[in-house]
């Protein structure tokens, strides 16, 4: 059964991340979230005007209005409030919960919540992915501090699905593309490619972005180490994990790159390297100036070959 008393309430304690994604990028009047109407041809900021805390909208040009966050939904999804319910509950899970003072890791333990902040976080494009030419796979966006930064969830076994994703760290990504890791990640990565494509060939690169231009271009289980210097761990775990599997680095091409993939490649001497053409620094270089045909020809020498 749908509490909708809870999800207004579990909104109030963190309502940005919804009110972004329900109308998009807006600005903080106040107590108010000024943002374009999602439902007809708006193109000034001033009409359409959502409370914070509440969700409570009025658009002082069209008369639309609504007095909480589930209305809001309503209008923006053009269902009922059950249904708009149940869209948010599965796009913020932390909403179908009853107290976020019990999922927050206090403060004293200086830890961070992986999973907390995994709950907030949505799935929604980014500027860093779009300037990258690829979309978001397995990622999700949050805000912090009024900023849209990229999530990257991190684990340590190869889920089968989204429901058994085992979330041990997380890499963030800002709109201008810096990066952090708030907690250690050795040996650590991130799957990229859909969760239930086939392990019998594995490609494993650096980045998120490399590993997300690979796996929009040839289907293929494809993780992301996230740094050079991670690259022979996770090698080498997941040659543990899948003894049976073609594993195949896609390497940089720079000097950093070509010498964790030798080196991954002297731990597992049964793996294959590939390198990007076209004198390009990684996948995702290639696939941005070249397109997803010329990484898949990169791999043309590998098995299995998706068409």
């Amino acid at each position: 059964m749908i509490d909708f008393q809870s999800i207004k309430q579990r909104y109030s304690e963190n309502p940005q991340p919804i009110l972004r994604h329900l109308v998009g990028k807006g600005k903080i009047e106040g107590g108010d979230y000024v943002a374009l109407n999602p439902k007809r041809n708006d193109s000034r900021l001033g009409s359409f005007r959502i409370d914070i805390q509440t969700g409570r909208f009025h658009d002082f040009a069209t008369g639309d209005r609504g007095g909480s966050i589930l209305d809001l939904a309503s209008f923006v999804y053009d269902c009922d409030l059950l249904t708009a319910a149940q869209k948010l509950q599965e796009l913020f899970p932390f909403l179908a919960s009853t107290s976020v003072a019990a999922d927050i890791v206090p403060a004293k333990k200086k830890k961070l919540d992986s999973n907390y902040i995994w709950s907030l976080s949505t799935v929604s494009q980014h500027k860093y992915l779009n300037k990258k030419k690829v979309t978001i796979g397995n990622a999700r966006v949050n805000l912090y501090e009024g900023n849209a930064q990229l999530v990257i969830p991190l684990t340590g076994s190869c889920p089968t699905n989204a429901e058994n994703l085992q979330i041990k760290g997380l890499q963030f990504i800002k709109e201008d593309g810096r990066k952090s890791f708030p907690l250690p990640f050795k040996a650590l990565f991130h799957v990229a490619s859909d969760y239930g494509v086939s392990k019998e060939t594995i490609v494993i690169c650096e980045g998120c972005a490399t590993a997300r231009s690979i796996a929009e271009s040839i289907d293929y289980y494809v993780i992301a180490a996230m740094s050079a210097c991670n690259l022979k761990c996770v090698v080498e775990k997941i040659a543990k994990q899948f003894p049976n599997s073609k594993i195949v680095i896609a390497a940089d091409n720079d000097e950093a790159g070509r010498k964790a993939a030798e080196d991954a490649k002297r731990a597992v001497k049964t793996i294959e390297i590939v390198y990007p053409t076209h004198g390009c620094n990684d996948f995702n270089d290639l696939h941005v100036a070249y397109g997803a045909d010329a990484v898949k020809a990169c791999f043309k020498e590998v098995n299995h070959v998706g068409n």
